[in-house]
């Protein structure tokens, strides 16, 4: 494997992880608290827009890598959790047990029971729900568990084995000569139909070219609309056949470049104002675009 491989793929992980640390710079995380249920430190606009970001990134990312990414995301901000739980009675107790416990390798289970998702983390660091943490821990020393406003969309129970190679959804491209490929959408999951997070999506088309069919290139034009907000999308994605890091499976299709239309209809009226025409290169400053205009104040 050549270093420029190796550097393109602890890129994609890190810039992962720094958007993580972005998005959830300003939420308490701390919903295992009866106070905090409510998550009177963000606005519902942000909520909305987080749990947008939260979409959008298992969609480029692939539900086990984004699990995986936030997961060390979270052991970094659990370390700057010091507050204890301080009464029994400050946990929520609701839990549902969750199916197939083994299959979750990133860490989200209760680690006495191994049968529901911890809430706090004991003196020892072992994470544990909030029943048996009231049997097994301390609660002078039991701290919650740091958890973002939008967790339930990345926590994920997990692949193991040849699961994890063929848990990632994938495109089938028939070509001329009747040759049936999969590829691994990769990417392009966010304008794929299916996968994609964003609301009132529509496909309008989608092309392949390039001359080497494992390392093809992908160009869909795609549609999106929010309220009183739309955005036309043409965007291309090249294939890369080669893992990240530990992955069973190829990358997939890595975003290369894409051009925006975004249009908003003024309120109490059927006019729609001038569109704005964007270009980009770089993915995150792209799902920024979309979010910020999808999702943004509409006032």
């Amino acid at each position: 494997m050549s270093p420029t491989t190796v550097q393109r793929q602890h890129t994609a992980r890190a810039r992962l992880l720094a958007e993580m640390e972005r998005l959830f710079a300003d939420d308490a995380g701390l919903g295992a608290l009866v106070p905090y249920n409510r998550r009177p430190d963000m606005t519902e606009e942000a909520k909305e827009v987080q749990m947008a970001w939260a979409r959008a990134l298992i969609a480029v990312h692939g539900h086990d890598r984004a699990a995986s990414v936030y997961t060390q995301y979270a052991g970094r901000r659990q370390r700057t959790v010091t507050a204890t739980v301080g009464s029994w009675d400050n946990l929520v107790l609701a839990a549902s047990p969750i199916p197939r416990w083994d299959r979750d390798i990133h860490g989200f289970m209760c680690f006495c029971c191994i049968d529901t998702f911890a809430t706090v983390v004991a003196a020892d660091d072992e994470p544990l729900c909030s029943r048996c943490a009231r049997k097994h821990a301390d609660v002078e020393t039991t701290r919650p568990q740091w958890h973002a406003y939008s967790h339930t969309r990345f926590q994920f129970p997990g692949l193991m084995g040849k699961e994890r190679e063929t848990g990632e959804s994938k495109l089938l491209i028939r070509y001329q000569d009747d040759e049936e490929r999969a590829y691994v959408t990769g990417e392009a999951g966010l304008l794929t139909e299916g996968t994609s997070p964003l609301p009132g999506f529509t496909v309008v088309s989608g092309q392949t070219h390039g001359d080497s069919r494992d390392t093809i290139n992908l160009t869909i034009q795609a549609r999106a609309e929010h309220q009183r907000r739309s955005v036309e999308i043409l965007a291309t994605f090249a294939y890369d056949p080669e893992p990240e890091q530990w992955e069973g499976h190829p990358y997939g299709f890595r975003f290369t470049s894409a051009r925006l239309t975004t249009r908003s209809r003024k309120l109490g009226h059927l006019e729609t104002a001038e569109p704005t025409i964007t270009e980009h290169t770089d993915l995150y400053r792209l799902l920024d675009t979309l979010i910020t205009h999808l999702y943004g104040s509409q006032k």
